[in-house]
């Protein structure tokens, strides 16, 4: 059995890396029309065990970090995930802080938790100056949570999977000597 390695904590939530065991749970999320409604597409199984084979497994041993699982504290579930991983963004590749919540767990506060959580161990643990998060414009839920944890927010253009060009809002937090 792989080791769970605890990433960081905060009031209701653990962070850990993702196992192989989290997977079932994560399909769920990724193949859930509602929960990806924000998304090209949902995922089927194979699909969603490729991306966290990228963004999880596949990134914490290249660059150390990744999609983490987020536990609730109290009861042990896993709610979703939500982690730090590199995207491309309108002028280079940068952290990025994501997140994905199983619906049952939205508007509870788990994703403004987690991700401000993330916010502050990229800059205290990691040492890094500055993180994002890339939200499209139709995704209201996740701008409100982006907006409780950046300072600021830009627009910026992308090509998406389909090679068509896209918007998308680009939230930034920058370390300042407080933080």
């Amino acid at each position: 059995m792989t080791a769970m390695r605890e990433i960081l904590r905060s009031d209701r939530l653990v962070l850990r890396e993702i196992t192989v065991a989290d997977l079932p749970a994560l399909e769920r999320i990724f193949g859930d029309p509602l929960c990806m409604r924000h998304y090209p597409s949902v995922k089927d199984g194979a699909a969603t065990r490729d991306f966290f084979e990228r963004l999880a497994f596949g990134s914490y041993e290249k660059n150390g970090f990744g999609l983490w699982a987020m536990i609730d504290r109290r009861s042990g579930d896993l709610l979703g995930d939500c982690g730090i991983t590199l995207q491309e963004t309108s002028s280079r590749t940068e952290p990025e802080i994501g997140y994905h919540l199983w619906r049952d767990h939205w508007g509870k506060g788990y994703a403004t938790e987690a991700a401000t959580a993330c916010r502050d161990h990229a800059f205290s643990v990691m040492g890094l100056s500055r993180i994002v998060s890339i939200v499209s414009l139709e995704n209201l839920p996740s701008q409100k949570v982006a907006e409780r944890v950046h300072q600021r927010r830009e627009i910026f253009s992308k090509q998406n999977a389909a090679g068509e060009t896209v918007e998308r809002y680009l939230y930034i937090s920058e370390k300042t000597s407080g933080t």
